[in-house]
């Protein structure tokens, strides 16, 4: 279960959760780039600054890794997930959690196409185990990602790390490119 997020630089803030002996607790942590913040943005920290801590108590004999995105490690991923789920059937509404997203989508005309991000929250796209790009339709302008031609197959795998949760269980796609102002 997701408990919170935090965004922004926040260097103490407390998230409520319900956890009973035995459970684990996973954090994940997204680098947004360096700040330019003029002369201090060397010293722009990411990540985890300080203890986490339950109930006061620091918590020890904990370990921190890095998830693989590569297009070789995408590409497994999803053929795992195929193989392990031969009939997949969609919720009637979206999970409103950060998740995993892989499904796949027919094009009978191979050209180039646009991911349209709205009603997703915030996470990754790949396409065919390419790293097409960050989605965050909040934030704007850019509402959608290019999918260039030469990634479009017959049958397509979509891949979505959403980081947020969404509001829709379906990707939408478009001939052009959308902006907000």
């Amino acid at each position: 279960n997701t408990n919170g997020f935090v965004l922004g630089d926040k260097s103490k803030y407390s998230i409520a959760i319900n956890a009973q002996p035995g459970d684990v607790l996973r954090i994940l942590v997204e680098n947004h780039g360096r700040g330019d913040n003029g002369v201090t943005s060397y010293d722009n920290k990411k990540g985890l600054k300080e203890n986490v801590s339950l109930d006061g108590v620091p918590l020890k004999n904990w370990y921190s890794c890095g998830i693989n995105l590569t297009k070789a490690s995408i590409d497994s991923l999803s053929t795992s997930f195929f193989a392990e789920n031969n009939e997949v059937v969609l919720p009637d509404k979206a999970v409103s959690a950060p998740g995993v997203y892989i499904g796949q989508f027919s094009a009978d005309v191979l050209t180039d196409t646009f991911f349209d991000s709205r009603g997703w929250g915030k996470g990754q796209l790949f396409i065919n185990g390419y790293n097409l790009g960050r989605y965050w339709p909040l934030a704007g302008p850019q509402m959608t990602l290019y999918v260039p031609k030469p990634y479009i197959q017959k049958t397509n795998t979509i891949l979505l790390i959403e980081l947020n949760g969404a509001q829709q269980n379906y990707a939408n796609f478009s001939n052009h490119a959308v902006w907000t102002n």
